[in-house]
């Protein structure tokens, strides 16, 4: 583990210290975290052709591959994802307005394009890694 004092930035800011990272170092420290999150190497390849054709060429060696090295920083979706649309609109009423407006086919629609994005939740509990969805099935 890098030491925290290569994180730190300039010290007394107000409202707090910025920590600094070099993007490579950002990646070696969120490579174990990324590397726990489940991809369906099926439907990613399937949803992400130029992803199935750098498997296909040997330029990557799986899905879970790729996304550790670029997808989950090109903001790609691992997996499908459910999304319980009751919460979700509740949760996010811009969102259920949005939906009256039509300017999204449905709450799905509006997570795989926006949401995901934006930090919002398919559904309470979820996490990216999907350790807690495994233990609730």
């Amino acid at each position: 583990m890098i030491p925290y004092s290569v994180l730190v930035g300039a010290a007394g800011q107000p409202g707090g210290r910025y920590v600094e990272v070099k993007e490579d170092i950002l990646r070696q420290m969120l490579e174990p975290f990324l590397d726990d999150v489940i991809v369906d190497e099926k439907w990613y390849r399937h949803v992400n052709e130029d992803v199935d054709a750098a498997i296909r060429s040997g330029e990557m060696k799986s899905a879970h591959e790729h996304y550790i090295r670029a997808g989950y920083f090109e903001d790609r979706l691992p997996r499908p994802v459910p999304v319980d649309e009751a919460w979700y609109l509740k949760e996010y009423p811009d969102v259920a307005q949005a939906m009256r407006d039509r300017v999204f086919r449905s709450v799905e629609e509006h997570f795989q394009q926006a949401g995901f994005r934006e930090g919002r939740l398919p559904h309470p509990g979820w996490t990216l890694s999907g350790r807690k969805e495994k233990q609730s099935h």
